[in-house]
């Protein structure tokens, strides 16, 4: 790490601390000798200060108020956040923090995954078939006795080979599910699994315990604990694996959630216009033309501050 580097994240872990309050005399002298120790020390954390007035890091993932909160009073969540903040307003500071839009630097290990913009497609050992939507990742295992993977990112769409009454499970940190046949699309959220089966039935089973079949036709989510109510399936869940998200009467919160896996930086979504309605079908691989078509469509701003940097915003 260059001496620059390391001057900005000393800069970070100076604002962690002083976004808690309450310095002591001595740490709040500790700090003002750091900054008068070098002029760059000072010039680091204004610049950094100003950043995150300009980017507004409590949105600038677009999340939901409440998610935020939870992952923002975490100390690794913030200071990563500072990190992509300062990297992309062009600090020294966290190179790995753009490589992993990219490429998810956490997921590098698994047996497939995926890097920003890219699908995969792939057999495996049982004849089933899996397809990888962007920035997903997997473990999987395959034996006579077994047929398991283990979705430890993103989103993936698997068509079940069918070999008798063995049974093809999912696992994710919410629980798994399995099917001896058919296709299932399954996505892993921050609080819940999302799963859609088609034609073929599934049977879900929770971390604690909860168990219930999933009938083919229909989709539904569950977390650790419960297992929603089922819904019929509306036949364009798996429109990704054809490189397109299809929004029927679809919040905008969603179809930027579809379209952020697809871009090599920052997609914030102001939270006073992520509840607007939108219908259509949205190009996956062409997310430029994607957000020309939203900011047509509805009453909101798509402001490029740099190519790793898009606000969707209230019309001016």
């Amino acid at each position: 790490m260059g001496s620059e580097e390391k001057i900005v994240e000393q800069a970070i872990e100076w604002m962690l601390l002083l976004e808690q309050g309450e310095l002591t005399t001595s740490e709040r002298s500790r700090f003002e000798h750091w900054k008068a120790a070098d002029p760059r020390h000072a010039t680091a954390y204004a610049n950094l200060a100003q950043s995150v007035r300009q980017f507004d890091v409590p949105r600038q993932v677009g999340a939901a108020p409440d998610i935020l909160r939870n992952t923002l009073q975490q100390k690794s969540k913030r200071r990563k956040a500072l990190k992509q903040i300062a990297a992309l307003a062009g600090l020294a500071v966290g190179a790995g923090v753009l490589l992993d839009r990219l490429t998810p630097l956490n997921t590098l290990s698994a047996d497939l995954h995926t890097a920003t913009g890219q699908r995969q497609r792939a057999t495996l050992a049982d004849g089933s078939i899996l397809v990888l939507n962007a920035r997903s990742a997997i473990d999987h295992l395959i034996r006579p006795d077994l047929r398991q993977v283990r979705l430890l990112a993103g989103e993936l769409q698997i068509q079940v080979a069918p070999r008798g009454t063995l049974p093809f499970s999912i696992q994710t940190v919410h629980g798994s599910v399995s099917a001896t046949a058919g296709i299932l699309t399954m996505s892993l959220q921050a609080l819940r699994t999302d799963v859609v089966a088609a034609e073929a039935a599934a049977l879900i089973a929770t971390r604690e315990g909860a168990r219930a079949e999933l009938a083919a036709g229909r989709h539904t989510w569950f977390d650790a604990d419960t297992i929603a109510q089922p819904r019929p399936n509306e036949g364009s869940e798996g429109a990704w694996v054809d490189g397109y998200f299809t929004a029927s009467d679809t919040t905008l919160a969603e179809v930027v959630a579809a379209l952020r896996p697809y871009r090599k930086g920052i997609l914030r979504l102001d939270p006073a216009v992520a509840q607007l309605r939108i219908s259509g079908a949205f190009p996956l691989d062409d997310s430029d033309r994607a957000l020309s078509a939203l900011a047509s469509a509805l009453p909101v701003s798509v402001t490029y501050v740099s190519p790793y940097w898009v606000s969707i915003s209230t019309r001016s």
